[in-house]
């Protein structure tokens, strides 16, 4: 079954839900422009109050590599999500599609197909599925985000990622996420997966 990821999450109250509902992973982003930008040391409460089965995943953009090992080690991360090659074993590497130059994709391990925009991540702004690489074993470690909701995720699944990565179509308003909205999200996700 596919996997579900919810982004940009930054409070106990929307990842215990997200945690009830039976998502596969919550991302936390570090970005400090970001509106859903989150610190450190309170990713760390909340990731302490979350159970073993959901994936913590951290968002980096500037970091080194030593910096993203240090925070992921202090927040208890299992994954980090990043912009640009690392030497990290846990990554999920961003490929941004929708520019004039393709992004190269990584030949092994996680990796998450998003929207081309000048910011990073979050937009909203649907992906050009059409522009996804065709090959199979690559989608099959793939995430594909950008502007992914209830009403076109049946069109993305029929591609069978490996997961989906949702931030502002689940939102009330930037990092605050709407209960209503991502229960529906996880049901209409679990009636086409069956």
């Amino acid at each position: 079954m596919v996997k579900v990821k919810f982004c940009g999450m930054t409070n106990l109250d929307d990842c215990k839900r997200a945690e009830d509902l039976g998502v596969d992973f919550i991302g936390f982003v570090f970005y400090k422009k970001s509106s859903r930008y989150v610190r450190p040391e309170r990713v760390r409460r909340i990731a302490g109050r979350l159970g073993q089965e959901v994936r913590k995943v951290g968002v980096f953009v500037e970091e080194d590599d030593r910096q993203i090992a240090g925070i992921m080690d202090s927040c208890g991360l299992d994954l980090a999500q990043v912009f640009r090659p690392s030497e990290l074993a846990a990554t999920i590497r961003v490929v941004r599609v929708g520019r004039s130059k393709v992004e190269p994709v990584p030949r092994e391990g996680l990796c998450l197909f998003d929207r081309y925009t000048e910011a990073f991540g979050g937009s909203g702004r649907a992906i050009d599925l059409s522009a996804l690489p065709e090959e199979r074993a690559l989608l099959e470690r793939a995430f594909i985000a950008g502007g992914v909701d209830e009403k076109n995720v049946g069109k993305v699944l029929r591609l069978d990622p490996f997961g989906v990565d949702l931030v502002s179509s689940l939102e009330a308003r930037p990092g605050r996420k709407d209960p209503a909205k991502m229960e529906r999200f996880i049901k209409t996700v679990r009636s086409l997966a069956l």
